[in-house]
């Protein structure tokens, strides 16, 4: 799930957090940093999606996650309208699980 890109950037953030530069440094060395990066987010990748139990209630933009049986999975940008006490785009739907926007690109 973790493509190259990102698991070089997430490598090279890690390294310039300890005060470095990544292209000084040892090429095994970068390897060990990679693997550690690719442990961390995979993880976090596998436990991005949470309970809706815990989803915010705030009018915050959230992902949400349902699966209909005969239809499959459906995943949609929603929020939480505290006034009707229901999702705004999806009012009927069940959704299960949910998940956090991740960070708009850099320009």
């Amino acid at each position: 799930m973790i493509d190259r890109e990102q698991l070089e950037a997430a490598s090279e953030a890690y390294y310039a957090y300890c005060g470095a530069a990544w292209s000084d440094l040892d090429p095994k060395a970068q390897t060990h940093y990679r693997t550690r990066m690719k442990l961390g987010l995979e993880a976090f990748v596998a436990n991005i999606w949470r309970p809706i139990s815990s989803a915010p209630r705030d009018g915050s933009a959230v992902l949400l996650f349902m699966y209909m049986e005969g239809r499959g999975d459906y995943i949609w940008l929603d929020r939480w309208d505290a006034q009707d006490r229901r999702w705004r785009l999806a009012p009927h739907a069940r959704p299960t699980h949910w998940a956090p926007l991740p960070l708009p690109p850099r320009p």
